[in-house]
């Protein structure tokens, strides 16, 4: 286990402890000068990669197509394919079954995966046929720069968010672009429902607002260049007339469930 004295991202030392009624066991806290939420102490690497075994796998392969529909919907709010040039070299951090890579594959570009469960890698190498690479990031060798990269409800789960960021903008060619998607920790419900807003999981060691998400992808040396949320109550849990009504408020106002950037590495 790791222990945090002061913020890993601002580097205050004046930490809260929240979520004190069920989570005492992950020990979330809250810096109250950037808004950064995170599990205090915090489960070592070796401890995280063993959530990516045979149960995550059987999650991804069931909810693959509402997963790739939302990555879908997300990219078209930013109009990605008028920003990449056609047969880019496409990299998707966390790509689970690969079901977006075949999407992305059959537009013409050229796009490979890296997946940490080697159950989901092996899945949509073989049903799929695209390429994914059984790693980490940090061990993944490319010979080349992404004209795109993609990762999406990833960097919640990585023990160092603040390094990977670094890691992508070195992998990403000067005047590519690249989105980042993560549950947005200062939307409306998770004012409402606080303890039990649907991102307050184990396996969820960082929870990022917009306003810190901005700081970390700035400091890894990105630009921003637009931001967005979406998702209102979840679905299944109220009548979907409230439902459509929640969607569509929470994304006019910037207080949804989830936050995505678009960000760039300038051109020199």
């Amino acid at each position: 286990m790791r222990s945090f004295g002061n913020c890993p991202l601002c580097n205050c030392n004046d930490l809260k402890k929240v979520y004190n009624r069920k989570w005492v066991r992950s020990s979330f806290v809250k810096c109250k000068h950037c808004s950064l939420i995170f599990q205090n102490p915090q489960e070592d690497q070796g401890k995280t990669s063993e959530r990516y075994g045979q149960e995550y796998f059987d999650y991804e392969k069931k909810n693959e197509t509402n997963f790739f529909h939302l990555i879908e919907l997300t990219l078209n709010d930013f109009n990605i394919f008028s920003l990449i040039p056609e047969k880019s070299d496409i990299l998707e951090i966390g790509c689970a079954t690969g079901l977006f890579l075949k999407f992305m594959k059959e537009k013409g570009y050229n796009p490979v995966g890296v997946e940490i469960c080697g159950d989901s890698a092996e899945y949509g190498i073989k049903n799929h046929g695209v390429n994914i690479l059984n790693c980490r990031l940090e061990e993944a060798v490319f010979d080349r720069q992404f004209d795109f990269i993609h990762f999406s409800h990833l960097i919640e789960h990585l023990n160092d968010p603040f390094s990977f960021l670094k890691i992508v903008y070195g992998l990403l060619k000067p005047g590519g672009y690249a989105v980042v998607t993560t549950p947005n920790s200062s939307g409306i419900f998770a004012d409402i429902f606080y303890e039990d807003w649907r991102c307050i999981v184990d396996d969820h060691l960082f929870l990022f607002n917009k306003s810190n998400l901005k700081r970390c992808v700035n400091d890894a040396g990105f630009d921003i260049c637009d931001i967005r949320t979406w998702g209102g109550i979840p679905a299944g849990k109220y009548i979907k007339l409230l439902k459509r009504f929640s969607d569509r408020f929470v994304k006019l106002t910037g207080t949804g469930d989830v936050v995505s950037f678009l960000i760039t590495r300038k051109t020199v």
